[in-house]
């Protein structure tokens, strides 16, 4: 493989590590909120739990595999899901871009991911 080649490979993986490292910021703000409601509400905590985990085995391969389709499938279909979720809490104001953030970045990556492979 020469220079030029390996070049190309790691430009192709910016979008899967950029989506990789935007599920890690969602799994830590999602085990922090789980931390503050440990005490009193612990169905939320498990909840949270649950969404924190669901977010790694996706990070995982993309960080490892950039161009593993089903990852990026996965990856697409959680961001929607997240969306959903996350607009039935029914933000406002600043929050509502705070609670899209992690979903908009990792859907628009994908978008990109999707659109960078069959070009």
């Amino acid at each position: 493989m020469t220079s030029v080649d390996h070049a190309v490979t790691r430009r192709r993986s910016y979008p899967a590590r950029l989506a990789a490292a935007a599920g890690v910021g969602g799994i830590a703000v999602h085990l922090a909120l789980a931390g503050e409601h440990a005490g009193h509400a612990p169905a939320v905590l498990a909840g949270l739990a649950v969404l924190a985990l669901v977010c790694l085995p996706c990070g995982v391969q993309l960080w490892k595999r950039p161009g593993d389709r089903a990852a990026w499938m996965s990856l697409l279909a959680l961001s929607g899901l997240m969306m959903l979720l996350h607009l039935g809490m029914r933000p406002e104001g600043a929050m509502l871009a705070v609670v899209l953030a992690v979903p908009a970045v990792q859907a628009v990556l994908g978008a990109l991911a999707f659109l960078h492979r069959y070009e």
